[in-house]
């Protein structure tokens, strides 16, 4: 179960960030992005994770932790990738989906939905500090990006063996930890930096200026004071030196396992086992989105809503959406079947 805090900072105020750019009107398409990055990563940052995992024109780099979308949209804009975004938090993937139009998948980076060696590169910024089971996240990267693709890492480490006062939810790793993590998923760490420096008067001039809007809307929500305790809690961490931020490029070695029919990468047996699960806890969600009837209650003056029946129906279209594609995937050849 996600912690309230954890729910406040990446699902409420990523929600908040997307209707406070939206209430800029057309200057907020400049705002945008930078409010979108807004705790997860700086210029310098994704300028150097970007071109340690070579990112080009047409590379599908998958964003696992997205959060509202702002480093894919950079990474869309600066190099013309083809990002996809993978967000558990549902406020998170609707800010990204208004604000940038990318493709979102709304899940759990412990269990991609995705196939096997499918994707070109991938990043994961200020994610794991975030999860325990941190092998399980790592696992699964590793096995939706093709062999000797790259994994670019925002990660908070430790520097010590306690913490205080520890942000809720957070578990740091150490720098040893990290890279024995990397090693036991199958990723050969290449190198790595301290964070690059902050970010130009402009860029966080344009964030301060969403942040402004979301105080001024939303300062005496609960969630608001949750966020703001866990950015001061970061804050005194970094400032007494207890974690520090380390970027990390690794590249993926081929998994076992892997079949090769004619020059094909296919699916093991057990991906479709996955697809199968999947495609049931996406159903069961798409039902219950259908149960709330969210046309009758648009029916309704606001006044009486429990619920937003747009956001209901947009949710309706993206599990449509990730039914498709999970029923397509399960019907791709099994290893030793005729094709």
């Amino acid at each position: 179960m996600t912690a309230p805090a954890m729910a406040a900072e990446f699902d409420d105020v990523a929600g908040w960030t997307a209707e406070a750019v939206e209430r800029l009107g057309p200057l907020g398409r400049r705002h945008a992005i930078p409010a979108a990055c807004r705790g997860s990563a700086s210029p310098a940052a994704l300028a150097w994770l970007a071109e340690a995992c070579e990112l080009t024109a047409g590379t599908r780099l998958l964003d696992v932790g997205a959060g509202a979308g702002g480093p894919a949209a950079w990474a869309a804009e600066r190099f013309g990738v083809r990002p996809v975004l993978l967000e558990p938090m549902p406020a998170a993937c609707r800010a990204a989906s208004r604000l940038f139009g990318l493709p979102v998948v709304t899940a759990d980076g412990r269990r991609i939905p995705l196939r096997s060696a499918s994707m070109d590169a991938a990043w994961c910024l200020g994610v794991l500090c975030t999860l325990r089971d941190k092998a399980a996240l790592l696992g699964e990267i590793h096995r939706v990006l093709k062999p000797g693709s790259s994994l670019g890492l925002l990660v908070v480490v430790a520097r010590g063996p306690r913490i205080s006062p520890a942000p809720a939810g957070n578990h740091f790793p150490t720098g040893a930890e990290l890279t024995a993590l990397l090693r036991a998923a199958g990723f050969d760490p290449v190198e790595e930096i301290g964070h690059p420096g902050g970010a130009p008067r402009s860029w966080s001039r344009r964030a301060d200026q969403v942040a402004a809007i979301i105080a001024r809307r939303h300062r005496t929500h609960p969630a608001y004071a949750l966020a703001a305790d866990q950015d001061e809690r970061f804050a005194r961490l970094f400032a007494t030196g207890q974690v520090a931020m380390r970027l990390v490029h690794a590249v993926s070695r081929p998994a076992n396992g892997h079949v090769t029919h004619g020059g094909t990468m296919t699916t093991p047996t057990g991906d479709h086992e996955f697809l199968r699960e999947f495609e049931t806890e996406v159903q069961a969600e798409l039902d219950m989105a259908e149960a709330s009837l969210p046309q009758e209650a648009a029916a309704l003056p606001p006044s009486e809503w429990l619920y937003d029946p747009a956001d209901v129906e947009r949710d309706e279209i993206g599990l449509r959406d990730l039914l498709g594609a999970a029923e397509a995937l399960d019907q791709q050849p099994r290893p030793g079947e005729d094709t």
